[in-house]
């Protein structure tokens, strides 16, 4: 899993995406060779420290899945409304989002 992407890969998720929303936090989702994420948080939504314990909480839950073998190859962008969600929110939500894409093999 990347840790980061770069502008080209992050402008082929945002062109057309699919979109899942669930708990204040949005993924934009599409198709791509391997496992790509990235994030959209502004400043305004809270300190630095808040920000990246906000994406630790992400990828670690994404983590999880992967480690099953669950996630799928997409690249992922996340865009939160509110950084505030717990992990146990946010695994709850990577779980839908992960089910949903691996129900529908979404093209």
């Amino acid at each position: 899993m990347n840790s980061s992407i770069n502008s080209k890969i992050f402008n082929h998720i945002t062109l057309s995406p699919h979109f899942f929303s669930k708990n204040n936090i949005s993924f934009m989702s599409r198709n791509c060779d391997d496992f790509y994420l990235g994030f959209i948080i502004p400043r305004k939504m809270g300190s630095a420290a808040k920000r990246n314990l906000f994406k630790r909480r992400c990828r670690a839950s994404l983590f999880h899945f992967k480690e099953k073998g669950l996630l799928p190859t997409r690249g992922l962008v996340i865009r939160p409304k509110s950084i505030n969600s717990t992990f146990g929110e946010i695994s709850d939500t990577v779980s839908d989002w992960i089910l949903l894409n691996n129900k529908k093999g979404v093209a």
